[in-house]
């Protein structure tokens, strides 16, 4: 007992000149989040589960004011194959951020910027801090993976509520940069960033800043056996990584968006699905299903009934009680049929303008989809207690 008595007296004794570095508990306080647009991805993200078998009244903490999603603070690698969809995540992340009143740094590693694919998610590209690491006074100037790694840096410490980078397999280190084409310098760009982790957690945690890594896939030389793709950056990213989402082109006849062109009657290429998978999950339990999110190349969306669907769920206006969903005079059992009745009997434009008033009233940030959407048919009349408030 004496010998436990002494003790906690040394650490009150240390632990006062410890100010700042210590403290009694340990809680982890969020910021806040930034959506990426896709209910179902952000949902999953944040509590590991799908919110279409679920009550989202019963669901302890639910609130569809707060935006759900990627987390403030923390790092986000989103990798996959090319052409997958993972610029068109960033680009909805980054108009979120900004409708949030974030301020969002764009640094432009690959020079594949996309104006087009930035307006149709919702980005703003005027109001971006934007880099392609060009300098316009001196274009002789040269900027390599150290000179990013250090900036990232200071725009948390600017107070940048999102920097999206894009892509950390373009980053070229210095050494590299001034070496021949044929000199080798293996494990080059892992060993710098695993220098510079800590420090960039470090800011990002500090000043509440989003970090969301977009990364390509590789392939490992050599495996007969076992996963052999790889994403490059080496461990220390992957640990670092709050959350890591795997995108990549979904298959089959259905993957494809096609609407027919009104003047020829051909079918016109406007989007595809993609596939994501939740890899890693620091806020939620793990989510082992893979979510299916639609990827557009034009500002027409024709899964239109899908998304509002989403959408009415997460504001909770469309219910649901033992698998059945409700809306208004509009019932049907299973997702797939209630969004069927929707399409058959044209009630998208009524469930847009409620979804709408609702957002008004309680707050909610809309998708793109639905801010775009041009409503064409009158409101139809539904009963005074129609519309119920659900789970």
């Amino acid at each position: 007992m004496a010998k436990r008595k002494k003790r906690d007296k040394l650490n009150e004794t240390v632990l006062k000149h410890l100010k700042g570095f210590c403290q009694q508990g340990a809680e982890f306080q969020s910021t806040g989040n930034i959506p990426t647009g896709h209910f179902l991805l952000d949902f999953a993200i944040q509590y590991g589960m799908d919110p279409t078998k679920v009550s989202l009244t019963k669901l302890e903490g639910y609130d569809p004011t707060k935006p759900l999603g990627l987390p403030l603070g923390k790092l986000v690698e989103i990798f996959g194959e090319e052409g997958g969809g993972k610029s068109s995540i960033a680009y909805r992340v980054a108009g979120y951020a900004q409708k949030l009143g974030h301020h969002v740094a764009w640094i432009d590693t690959e020079n594949s910027f996309s104006s087009n694919l930035a307006n149709i998610n919702g980005c703003d590209k005027h109001d971006l801090i934007y880099s392609n690491l060009v300098n316009e006074d001196n274009p002789d100037k040269e900027f390599y993976a150290e000179d990013v790694l250090d900036s990232i840096c200071k725009l948390c410490e600017a107070g940048v509520g999102v920097v999206i980078l894009d892509s950390v397999a373009n980053l070229v280190p210095k050494a590299r940069q001034e070496a021949d084409a044929g000199s080798k310098f293996m494990g080059l760009l892992p060993r710098l960033l695993t220098e510079n982790m800590g420090k960039m957690v470090g800011y990002a945690a500090k000043y509440g800043t989003l970090l969301l890594f977009i990364n390509q896939l590789r392939e490992k030389i050599g495996i007969m056996w076992g996963d052999p793709e790889t994403s490059p950056g080496g461990h220390s990213l992957k640990h670092n990584a709050t959350v890591r989402l795997k995108i990549s082109k979904k298959g089959g006849k259905d993957a494809n968006l096609m609407v027919p062109d009104p003047e020829t009657g051909e079918d016109v290429l406007i989007g595809r699905h993609a596939n994501v998978r939740i890899i890693k999950n620091r806020v939620a339990p793990p989510f082992l299903e893979t979510l299916h999110i639609p990827v557009y190349y034009h500002p027409y969306f024709p899964d239109i009934e899908e998304q509002a669907f989403n959408i009415g769920r997460q504001t909770r206006l469309i219910s649901v009680l033992k698998g059945v969903f409700k809306w208004g005079d509009v019932q049907c059992e299973g997702r797939s049929d209630f969004i069927n009745k929707i399409k058959e009997e044209g009630l998208v434009d009524a469930l847009i303008i409620d979804i709408k008033e609702r957002a008004v009233e309680k707050d909610v940030l809309l998708p793109p989809e639905l801010m775009q959407y041009e409503v064409k048919s009158p409101k139809k009349k539904k009963k005074k207690d129609d519309v119920e408030s659900a789970g």
